[in-house]
């Protein structure tokens, strides 16, 4: 029986090169790419998920504006918002944050985001007795 550890010596030596170079290529991949801005109809009201900057940066707050009009275009007032991050495919948990009246119908707060990647802001508003739900999907950066 022929000697074959050099084979084997040099199969593993590829399999290391190889995952080496696939990980590298994760982490050198471009970020996904999601506009700044959504905008959402729910129940008769207008939505506007925005985040600034676009795309955000991994443990680091990013701004999200939330604008909220009625069916007729005007800005409901009133409102009360909340919004948590989160990365659907991966298991890193969530980042709550609260979002504040800033003017009619403008509503802000800072999110951070606990990864690199795909992510989403998944933005509750409570008018009167109705709770309007959105999904804002995002990206961030290292």
């Amino acid at each position: 029986m022929p000697n074959i550890a050099w084979l084997r010596l040099f199969g593993l030596g590829a399999m290391i090169v190889a995952g080496t170079w696939f990980g590298f290529r994760q982490f050198a991949a471009t970020p996904p790419k999601f506009p700044p801005a959504s905008d959402f109809m729910v129940e008769g009201y207008h939505i506007q998920v925005s985040l600034h900057p676009s795309p955000a940066t991994a443990l680091k707050p990013g701004t999200f504006t939330v604008t909220l009009r009625d069916s007729a275009g005007r800005p409901v007032s009133g409102a009360i918002g909340t919004a948590t991050i989160s990365m659907p495919q991966m298991l890193c948990g969530v980042s709550p944050f609260i979002l504040t009246e800033t003017e009619a119908g403008r509503y802000v707060g800072e999110g951070i985001p606990l990864m690199a990647g795909s992510s989403v802001a998944d933005v509750s508003m409570t008018v009167g007795d109705k709770s309007l739900r959105v999904r804002f999907p995002f990206a961030a950066v290292r």
